[in-house]
Parts: structure tokens; sequence; C-alpha cells
């Protein structure tokens, strides 16, 4: 080492000759102090030496000890997480194939699982799913209360064997072509039973033209008198014969009745009627009545409308009752003229069946 000729080291040499002791202020600038009162200027080489007794580290840039890196550290030889490892976008590279069943999968093995599930699922797929282009059912299919959507609304084929589903639209369909058809069905009934049932008006008389009062037809012709024989109850229902000679019921009063008994009971919709041949002879007031048993008759129609014997032809008269009864009788309440008051036509028109 090299001193001055007073015994003092050069200040810039790397050792220094002190004379006369050390300043505070010159060991605070040359060493580091034990109470940590200085920082170091440079790097502090251990030289393959220990710092120990080492407090763990508070601050970011604190030293830390082998113990406090051991407990937060991930080893190399291995060790285990206590919290999520979060690669931030990293990868995990050199990793072998799992062989516990929490390890670890590399690409490759998850690549070669995913083709051997793919066999596996698609040989599944095709064992237990429907598939889209048409199947077959092997078992029932319970809807969980869900609707089956996308129906055809023609469905072949057009004829239904009952095992095929149809949309709400067809089943609309065919259920009014059904109904439809089942209404034209019901009006065609209908209509026939009508046309067949409904009684229909005869336009021709139903009392035949009598020969007697107990006709071979089966008709009967009473009154309750008559003038002479030439004037018989029949002679009503007679018009080949003239007024005289069977041609026209006479009455020896001014009231009367005359009766016609059918072979079978009928219900009338029309009576013709017209008064003796006879100048000054007219029925003024009159009744035709039913009866089914001769003895209690039900009024039909009274009438003040004028029968006059000079008249050309019968008048007509509409009935209206849906009763058939086996006797019908003209009642006169009054008449004009003396005696021999009659009746020339009397016929009955009929509802038939």
């Amino acid at each position: 080492m090299s001193v001055n000729i007073f015994g003092k080291t050069n200040a810039g040499s790397s050792q220094r000759v002190i004379s006369g002791g050390v300043t505070l202020s010159q060991a605070i600038n040359t060493f580091l102090r034990r109470d940590g009162k200085n920082a170091a200027d440079a790097n502090i080489n251990m030289d393959s030496h220990n710092l120990i007794n080492v407090l763990d580290p508070m601050n970011a840039q604190d030293a830390a000890t082998k113990k406090y890196v051991d407990t937060r550290a991930v080893s190399k030889t291995g060790d285990t997480m206590t919290g999520t490892l979060d690669m931030n976008g990293r990868a995990i590279t050199n990793l072998l194939d799992p062989s516990a069943a929490q390890g670890a999968a590399t690409k490759s093995y998850v690549d070669k699982q995913d083709s051997a599930q793919i066999i596996t699922l698609n040989s599944y797929v095709d064992t237990h799913a429907v598939s889209k282009s048409g199947d077959t059912m092997t078992g029932d299919l319970n809807m969980g209360g869900r609707m089956v959507k996308g129906l055809p609304v023609h469905y072949p084929p057009t004829t239904y064997l009952g095992s095929e589903a149809s949309s709400w639209s067809q089943v609309t369909q065919l259920v009014n072509a059904e109904v439809q058809n089942a209404i034209k069905i019901t009006k065609e009934l209908i209509t026939k039973e009508l046309i067949t049932n409904t009684p229909k008006k005869s336009y021709s008389g139903y009392v035949p033209i009598l020969e007697e009062n107990i006709s071979r037809t089966g008709f009967v012709a009473t009154a309750n008198a008559v003038t002479t024989d030439k004037f018989q109850a029949y002679g009503a229902f007679n018009n080949l014969n003239v007024d005289g000679s069977n041609g026209s019921l006479a009455i020896p009063a001014k009231k009367g009745w005359l009766q016609i008994k059918c072979p079978e009971p009928v219900t009338i919709w029309k009576v013709a009627l017209k008064a003796r041949a006879k100048d000054g002879k007219k029925i003024t007031e009159w009744t035709i009545s039913g009866s089914h048993d001769g003895k209690t008759f039900e009024p039909l129609l009274t009438s003040t409308t004028k029968l006059f014997g000079s008249a050309n032809a019968p008048l007509f008269f509409d009935i209206s009752t849906t009763t058939a009864y086996l006797y019908y009788r003209l009642a006169i309440q009054a008449s004009t003229g003396a005696g021999d008051l009659g009746v020339q036509v009397m016929q009955l028109y009929v509802l038939s069946t």
C-alpha cells in the first residue's frame, strides 16, 4: 500500500491506512451499518455464502426466505395446488397422457378418446335414436304432454288405415267432410221421411158415385129425414142423376143434416157443397163436423156463406184439421124458402200419405 510523507494513504486507493481514527461520516459513506440506516451503493456478492436468519418478505422487493418460497411456489419435483391456477391464456406443454381419473389430459389423448367416443356414439345413436330420414319405433314414445308439430295436411295413403298420425288440420278436414256427408245423408233421409210421411192434398173427390145409401164401396149415407124415396141421402153423392131422380137430397123442413160414413177414418182439407137445384131454396147457415162414433161430433167449419141451388157449380171450403174422422156431417141451421130443402152436392177432399 502506498502512503504519502505524512503516513496517509491515497484517498483513491482501494486500501487506506487510517491514522488518527475513522470519522462517523467516513464509516457511513464507506460501510453498511448494522442498524440498517444506510443502503448499499452496488451489488453485494455473497461469494457462495448464505444470508441467514432473514425475515419473511413484507414488500414486493424484499428478499424471500426458503420457507416463504417453499410454501408458496410450485415445486418442479411435484407439488399440490392449494388454490386455482390461472394460466392467463398460456398453455401447459409436454404433459404425459393421464393415468388417473383426475389427471390432466393431453390433446392427443382427448383426440383419441373423442374418435373412439364418436364411433361409439354413432353406433349408439344409430341403434337408439330416431332417424330424421324415417325410422320405426321399437317402443312407446311418451310425449310428456308435448305436441307433435309439422304433420302434413294431406298424408298418403289417401285411404287411412287407422295407424297414421294426422295433423289437426287433416283431422278437421276429415271430420268436417264426414259431418257434411252425415248432414247430407240426414237431410236426404229427413226429406225422404217428410215426403213419405207428410200428408198430401188430394184434389180428387174422396166419395165415389154412390148407387144407394149403403154402397158396395163401403160408404154409408144418411140424413135426418127425406121427403120421398126419390130424394135419398146418397143422391147428394150421385151427380149422374138429375134433381128429383136420386140426384139430390130433399129434407121436409128448413133444418136438417146430411151425413157420410167413410170405410176408414180420413183427414179432410176441403169440402165441396151445393144446395138443391131449385129456385128460392138456399142454405144460409151451416156447419161441417167430424165424429169417430157417429154420436159425438166436433165442429170443423161453421159458415154463413149462402149455398145457392141455382148455382151452376158447388162452392169449395178449406177445412183446418189434422184429425182423421170416420163420420162427416153437414148440419143445416138456417135456410130460405118453403119445405123440400135439399143438398145436391157434398164431396170430401182428403189428405193422403
